[in-house]
């Protein structure tokens, strides 16, 4: 009786939806010898670094300089990091979020039960990086809203100059 009730239900619930393809994430070479050098000089007993894929984002970012997903092993740079303005950031952004794959899903949790992915756990690890002040002054700023504002306008330029180029060919 109860496989038979297993098996209405297995029939009753709709089918699933096919998996849209992954596209494939290559890793940085640039981003990753920086991310080696962090952890060899921070984290040397953290191996299990290495492992992670650290590449550029594919879209456009605004408000986020970089993201680290713990279960993917995967850290995300934003492309406007690249401008020359804001390229002196890339190595204390790339240690921001390896303190954070350093902490891992063992992050504090607060009285409600969010996870408290700043806490003080965190910022005692990311106080050992000596840029970490400078950089967060940078922010504060507006210097990443800089950073964002010449990227797109380098960016428009390129794709003008790109588009009368081709017009006139």
């Amino acid at each position: 009786m109860r496989i038979l009730r297993q098996i209405e239900l297995l029939f009753s619930r709709p089918a699933p939806k096919p998996r849209r393809h992954r596209r494939v994430v290559r890793r940085d070479d640039f981003l990753y010898g920086l991310w080696l050098n962090l952890r060899q000089e921070f984290f040397p007993e953290y191996v299990e670094l290495d492992s992670y894929v650290v590449t550029w984002a594919s879209r456009p970012q605004k408000r986020v300089l970089a993201s680290c997903n713990i279960r993917a092993r995967r850290v995300n740079v934003a492309r406007e990091l690249f401008e020359p303005a804001a390229s002196r950031w890339i190595a204390p952004v790339l240690y921001h979020e390896m303190c954070h794959a350093a902490i891992g899903m063992a992050v504090q949790t607060s009285a409600s039960g969010k996870r408290l992915w700043h806490g003080a756990e965190f910022r005692r690890l990311e106080a050992r990086h000596p840029d970490i002040p400078a950089m967060n002054a940078w922010i504060q700023s507006g210097g990443w809203a800089m950073a964002v504002r010449s990227y797109r306008a380098r960016r428009a330029w390129q794709t003008r100059v790109t588009t009368q180029q081709n017009a006139s060919l």
